[in-house]
């Protein structure tokens, strides 16, 4: 097998925005044992910690750097408005990185539990996983979902909305790639944005939790009264073929 037809393990990665280029690794460790029962007996070295879980390696890395996309996506969280301003604080970061677990959801697990520990440092501002920037307290709440079995989709799978040509709301999804899905896409509806957000999350819990399948032709609802036709062609927003929903 040559260089380039090497296969490289699966991996996860994302960005800790901090105030300033510290990271207490004591305190981390100790806050990953408290949320979730799991011992890290690593030392850091050179600003980084490594460490394995069977064999998957998670891996933390603190640079003295700015992330720039941080600043370019800021006005995707429409949950923090105030995300473009407070990201202003930030001076360096930690690269977190989960490599090699075998599927997606135990890789998507083990980084939702390293990044909500790793949120609790005092200079921790929030998490950048493109394409947004979300709030290290709204992070921690919804990753100790895992805590009660469920999982925080909201979290690993961004819902992007806007006003199509006609005006009407229009919502596209991105992260379902990741779960070896297709995107959502939908387009010129009628609904508000709350009953679209509910709804989109619902499909993507529905997906990722049920290992759930949306086939061309097909309808999907969640009440007896209420089911929405499914087709697949090219992405409007997305590239790719991408999943229709007429909600």
């Amino acid at each position: 097998m040559s260089d380039n037809q090497k296969s490289f393990p699966p991996t996860l990665s994302g960005s800790i925005l901090l105030t300033s280029c510290a990271c207490d690794w004591d305190l981390f460790r100790m806050q990953f044992f408290d949320d979730w029962h799991i011992e890290v007996e690593a030392e850091p070295v050179s600003d980084n910690l490594i460490f394995s879980l069977g064999e998957v390696t998670i891996t933390l890395s603190l640079i003295d750097a700015l992330v720039p996309q941080a600043w370019e996506t800021a006005g995707n969280n429409y949950l923090w408005p105030e995300a473009a301003e407070a990201i202003q604080a930030h001076q360096a970061h930690i690269v977190l990185g989960v490599i090699g677990a075998g599927h997606p959801l135990q890789r998507h697990i083990l980084f939702t539990m390293a990044a909500a520990s790793l949120l609790k440092q005092e200079n921790a501002i929030g998490l950048f996983q493109y394409p947004v920037t979300r709030k290290a307290s709204d992070y921690i709440e919804a990753a100790m979902a895992l805590k009660e079995d469920n999982f925080p989709v909201t979290i690993w799978v961004y819902a992007g909305f806007y006003q199509g040509s006609s005006g009407a709301l229009c919502c596209y999804t991105y992260g379902l790639e990741e779960f070896e899905k297709e995107e959502i896409e939908i387009l010129d509806s009628s609904a508000d944005m709350i009953a679209m957000y509910q709804f989109i999350y619902q499909v993507i819990g529905y997906l990722i939790a049920q290992n759930g399948q949306l086939n061309d032709g097909e309808a999907i609802g969640f009440s007896k009264e209420h089911s929405y036709a499914v087709t697949r062609s090219e992405g409007a927003v997305m590239e790719g073929t991408t999943v229709k929903i007429q909600f």
